[in-house]
This record gives C-alpha cells, structure tokens and sequence, in this order.
C-alpha cells in the first residue's frame, strides 16, 4: 500500500481496498466538480470518471480549483485529468467530454457512486433518473452566493430528487456560467441566465460534504439521511427530513407500469388525457408518446389513435433517462 495513505489508514475500520476497486462518476467540473475530484484523487479512489463539456472561462477562475489564465477556451476534462494526474498518478481517469445525457450507459453502470456538481435543473433530472434506473447511489449538491444544500440519494431505500420540492430552481439550479455559445447548441431548450453570484469558499464546503458522503458509501458507512443547507453568511446547518413520494414518477414502482381507465373516450377526453401527463408528471414540451414503432409528438391530430388498441405505451421525456410505462385499460 502507497505510503501516501498512511494517515487515512490510520482511521478507525477504514479499507483503502475498497478506494481502490471502486468507480466515482463525477458530473460537472465546475465550483463543486473540481474541488470534489481533487479530494477524491487524494484519497486514492481508484477510477474517476470526468463528464463535462464545457470549455473553461474566465469567469470560471474564481472558484474552479484546477484552472488558470492560460487555460481558457481549453476543454475541462483535459485540463482536470491532466492536474488530477499530477495529484496521484496512481488512478485511473477516464474522460468523457460530453454532455450526460450522451455518455455511454455501459460506461456510466460501472460507478460505484455519482457525484452530481450539474448545473441545470433538467439535467439534474436525468441523471437522478438514470441513477435510480441503474441502482447506483448519487450525491447531489448546489451552491449560490453564501448559500450550499446536499442530499444523497440510495435507490430504492431514500428519496430521491424527484421526491422533493426543496431544490429552488431560481437559485441552487441555475447554470454558473453566463449563457454560452457551446451550452446554446447543445441544450437549445435552456433560457439564457443572468450572471449568478459565486464565491469559493461555499465550493470548497459543499464539495468537500460531497465527498465525504461518497467515501461514507463506498465504505459501508451510514450516509445522509436529510437535506442539508448551509447559510454560510449566518454559519448554520439545517437539516430537513425527507421522505419518499408514493407517487413519484422516477424512484416509486407506481408508475413503471399502470393501468389508467378511461370511459369511452373520445378524441378530445384522449388529447386531455396526454396534456394531464404532461402537468402531472412535470414533463417537457419536447414530450412524446412512444406506442410501438411510432413516436407521436402529444400536439399531433393523431394523438387520440394512440389508444385506440387499449395497449401499453410509454411517455418519453429527455430529462429522464428511462421512459415511462402505462398501460391504458378501456371501461
């Protein structure tokens, strides 16, 4: 064992085998990404995985731990690997200069945990998603101004972000960088931001919380149980107790696959029917209906022959990972 984790071997019932044999996805390089990674290298976790695809600013420099003034327009999971490199040359990095939601399934199901430094609330709902579908723990965090929240997410055993309304989008959720030409392309759907307040030492708070919960996991330990804020400004935690949602969309089994009746509809009770799954389930405008080989937009004229069979069918949404499956039983 390398000499360079003595002194973490040191705590009580700690197994650096099992730092070493596990996975952590880290989603985002930005305030709370690069200040996790860098722990998570020092620690001799044995293989990180880097997804980001964005390219660094100026702006950036503030409060992203690894980059400098020559390092701007650069990728960030170039310039993370290479400074993560030089932290411990002993683990394995592999990057993914992409967005998420793009990343290779196969590469992702490897993790041993998440961790979620995203930015946007959208995307924050596909990977909660997709964590939930792949049965892999996730660790979210946000920060704004003085302000930091966490919560860790164990599928099927703890809500998960679905589950609660504690996440405020005008603050926690919104993108850390002005709205940008590479951001535009690929997420078109995204309004533009303001510029929102960051310093980095609420970074270096929640980012090290993040961590910590993730080594808690990865050794067996009890993790976080409840939400938790940080006021940074007064210098007080609060803890919020959640609880699963019997009725949440992405972690209850209610909704993998329901029988919905419906008494003899007609076209427009049908067309009423989709846009009622839209608002019920918190679904996008770019929400489909898959039914068969068909993938019918719910604004098609031809929404109502969707059921006319009474089959199953599935609701597609790009801010979930995993469509939605139902099952329409005719009275």
């Amino acid at each position: 064992m390398s000499d360079r984790y003595n002194r973490q071997l040191l705590i009580e019932n700690w197994d650096q085998e099992k730092l070493l044999q596990s996975t952590v996805t880290l989603v985002g390089l930005g305030a709370l990404g690069t200040v996790a990674a860098a722990s998570l290298a020092m620690t001799g976790v044995g293989t990180l995985i880097l997804v980001d695809f964005d390219t660094i600013e100026m702006s950036n420099l503030n409060r992203q731990l690894f980059f400098r003034p020559t390092d701007v327009g650069k990728a960030k999971v170039d310039i993370s690997a290479q400074i993560l490199h030089e932290i411990n040359p002993e683990i394995h990095i592999n990057k993914l200069n992409m967005p998420i939601e793009k990343a290779p399934r196969h590469t992702l199901e490897t993790s041993t945990v998440i961790l979620d430094g995203l930015d946007t609330f959208q995307t924050r709902r596909w990977i909660n998603s997709f964590a939930i579908g792949s049965h892999i723990p996730l660790v979210s965090g946000g920060i704004y101004s003085f302000l930091g929240n966490l919560q860790v997410v164990i599928p099927q055993k703890s809500p998960c972000l679905e589950c609660q309304s504690l996440i405020p989008e005008e603050e926690l959720q919104k993108a850390c960088t002005p709205f940008g030409e590479v951001r535009k392309e690929i997420h078109p759907e995204e309004k533009e931001e303001e510029f929102i307040p960051y310093v980095s030492s609420v970074s270096f708070v929640i980012g090290g919380l993040m961590v910590q919960e993730a080594l808690k996991i990865i050794l067996g330990l009890p993790p976080l149980k409840e939400y938790l804020f940080w006021d940074g400004k007064a210098g007080i935690f609060t803890s919020v107790p959640l609880e699963r949602r019997e009725d949440c969309i992405v972690c209850s089994p209610r909704y993998q696959l329901k029988a919905i009746p419906i008494r003899s509809p007609s076209d427009q009770q049908l067309k009423d029917f989709v846009i009622q799954l839209q608002y019920s389930f918190n679904l996008g405008p770019e929400m489909a209906i898959l039914f068969q080989t068909q993938k019918l937009a719910i604004t098609s004229e031809r929404v109502g022959k969707i059921f006319t069979s009474g089959a199953i069918f599935r609701v597609v949404d790009p801010t979930l990972s995993s469509p939605l499956k139902f099952e329409i039983i005719f009275d």
